[in-house]
């Protein structure tokens, strides 16, 4: 097994800088990843003001970036198929809807986990049922 030097700080530097980028493309490219942005920048909002728990955080945050991971990888494959062929191909076409349908999967797993974390704080605000 051949050891390879660790890389630089620069070349670490550059695949900051890289990545960054790629989040900057996403969101200026991509409608519905800004659509996902502005989603997640409410439940941020919603979360801040009725003050969830530091647990909630923890799967409000998992629910937010698992559908912006997902959005990202969705747009990458569409990327690479249309750098490979502009033509139909059934493969490429199998693999995209296969990729849009994760981010639908994961939207729906966020819509879930949100549910479960922000209804039972708004409940609390309005509760129902006869008052005294």
């Amino acid at each position: 097994m051949e050891l390879r030097p660790s890389p630089s700080r620069r070349t670490r530097a550059h695949a900051f800088r890289d990545a960054a980028r790629g989040i900057c493309l996403l969101f200026a490219s991509q409608c519905h990843a800004r659509i996902h942005g502005l989603a997640a920048l409410v439940v941020i909002a919603l979360g801040w003001a009725l003050k969830v728990s530091p647990s909630e955080w923890l799967w409000l945050v998992l629910a937010m970036a698992l559908v912006l991971i997902t959005e990202a990888l969705n747009t990458a494959i569409e990327l690479l198929g249309d750098a490979v062929t502009r033509e139909h191909h059934p493969l490429i076409g199998r693999a995209k809807d296969i990729a849009a349908g994760a981010v639908l999967l994961a939207s729906i797993a966020a819509a879930i986990m949100g549910a479960l974390v922000l209804v039972p704080h708004l409940r609390a605000l309005w509760p129902v049922g006869p008052r005294p």
